[in-house]
């Protein structure tokens, strides 16, 4: 078993995504972090052949990975599907934390970009759509967070909250309990069922507040459109 990447493999991963060899709509690490948190969530197993090329080109899956050597490729190769690994161990052993950029501020306080984890997530759900599309339909209140952050029709509605900074931090940091439900609702509805309850979230999805702030029911809110930027 391999071990989960270190700080400084974790950038020089990111160095080699972002290298100008590579494809325009390349994912940063932070988008594939969460790309692949979707990959593992899903209950069946997708191949790299499938994937693989969604990471080089985030846009159609078409532009190949450019490389400056072949040392490089293969580096860059064993680095990602090490990431997955870890990324799938730590979904399973329910200690998953997902990887933001974090934006220092001028008060002096730490804030996080989720973004663009949550346009890696969402594009995922878009292309391995089932079960994902019946648990956007039947369980909105699983994926609130994700898609607040993560489509156009949620960064609207956070800009229409009242508190944007606030309605953001609250969804970012409600990320990984969603992804450990989404975890337990996939192989275990029930046990779902009583994770969102212990978090104070009604299992019923019309009865579920938005997360946003808005104070109207989420299917009637941000969970109204599934929209991918």
């Amino acid at each position: 078993m391999h071990p989960p990447l270190n700080d400084d493999e974790l950038d020089e991963l990111d160095d080699l995504l972002l290298s100008p060899q590579m494809p325009q709509y390349v994912m940063d690490i932070t988008m594939l972090d969460g790309f692949f948190a979707a990959l593992v969530l899903h209950p069946q197993p997708v191949s790299p052949e499938d994937h693989l090329r969604w990471v080089w080109d985030s846009e159609r899956g078409e532009d190949e990975a450019g490389f400056e050597s072949p040392q490089d490729a293969a580096r860059t190769l064993d680095l990602i599907m090490r990431h997955y690994a870890s990324v799938s161990q730590a979904i399973r052993n329910d200690r998953y934390e997902p990887l933001f950029y974090l934006l220092p501020q001028d008060d002096g306080s730490d804030f996080y970009d989720a973004e663009g984890w949550c346009c890696g997530f969402i594009l995922a759900t878009s292309l391995f759509t089932e079960p994902w599309d019946t648990l956007f339909d039947q369980r909105p209140d699983l994926v609130a967070p994700m898609e607040l952050l993560g489509t156009e029709h949620g960064w609207k509605m956070l800009e229409q909250s009242g508190d944007e900074r606030r309605a953001t931090q609250d969804a970012y940091e409600s990320i990984a309990n969603a992804v450990a439900l989404i975890y337990e609702h996939f192989r275990g509805p029930s046990k779902a069922t009583a994770g969102m309850e212990a978090y104070g979230i009604r299992s019923t999805a019309n009865d579920v507040v938005c997360p946003c702030g808005s104070g109207r029911n989420f299917r009637d809110c941000c969970g109204a459109a599934r929209t991918l930027h």
